[in-house]
């Protein structure tokens, strides 16, 4: 992180504030954080290096992961483009995954070759000119490169992959989120501890927990926990995804800044508790 970069984002400081107030009703402590979410914004100022851009990349970051682990376990990618009217749809499988390489839910998935292109067209020359690093100001989006992938479909067999999603501090995984039911009226989030325990004094506001139904571990959970102490070593925090697929592992992504810090949690000293695990420089 040079220090040109470094003052860039120092200077976003008021703005950073700013907005975080807006979203969650008080003004976060950036110089002396206690909480998470106050320490996410810490963060965004002072941690937003190169790799993390190359890792937020869902392109590259799958060199990355292959490099770490010594083996490709991300999802294949069929394609690659520029813009949406490179796409030759006469050469794809009748299930796939469209989706951008540097925004958070911008997706279209394609069962049957039934794809509205006029409909796509629109939204993916929407999402290529968004420039996520405004958002919340996590300026690690920033210099990504801006391309339209297209994914292999892949199913365990349900309505919709579950998400295993690995918090890490400092390099050590200490919780697992599973989303469940993505996509429903049904859609869960719960957390387990690295015994897959649930922890049910730990839930969002946004995206409850349902603890009357308790997840099934994945029986790949020890190799997802292993992948994913390999893969934050680098980061002071990062949360890394997977999905379990006819029993292997797969990854999902890196993501260093969650839902943009703006998260609320139904016991609000779950903030300060993940902000305690968090060690910063």
């Amino acid at each position: 992180m040079n220090s040109e970069w470094l003052n860039y984002c120092i200077s976003l400081t008021p703005y950073i504030k700013n907005r975080f107030k807006q979203v969650m009703g008080f003004e976060p402590n950036i110089e002396n954080p206690k909480r998470f979410t106050e320490k996410l914004e810490w963060l965004k100022i002072y941690d937003s290096i190169f790799l993390k851009t190359y890792c937020a990349d869902k392109i590259t970051v799958r060199e990355y992961v292959k490099n770490k682990i010594n083996e490709d376990i991300s999802i294949p990618i069929i394609a690659v483009y520029d813009k949406f009217d490179d796409i030759d749809f006469s050469k794809l499988p009748k299930d796939y995954i469209i989706k951008t390489n540097h925004g958070s839910h911008t997706n279209i998935i394609v069962r049957d070759g039934k794809i509205d292109k006029d409909f796509a067209k629109h939204k993916f020359e929407e999402w290529l000119s968004k420039d996520w690093s405004w958002y919340g100001f996590e300026m690690h989006y920033k210099p990504i490169k801006r391309k339209i992938i297209i994914e292999k479909f892949m199913t365990d067999g349900n309505s919709a992959l579950t998400d295993y999603k690995f918090m890490c501090f400092n390099g050590k995984p200490t919780y697992c989120q599973a989303i469940t039911d993505r996509g429903t009226n049904k859609m869960a989030l719960n957390y387990y501890d690295m015994d897959w325990k649930p922890c049910k004094d730990i839930s969002r506001l946004d995206l409850p927990a349902n603890y009357n139904k308790i997840d099934e571990k994945p029986k790949t959970f020890e190799q997802m926990k292993e992948y994913a102490t390999i893969l934050s070593k680098d980061f002071k925090f990062v949360r890394v995804d997977f999905y379990e697929i006819d029993g292997k592992v797969y990854f999902g992504e890196l993501t260093f800044i969650p839902a943009a810090s703006y998260v609320k949690y139904k016991n609000p000293n779950t903030d300060f508790e993940f902000g305690n695990l968090l060690k910063l420089d």
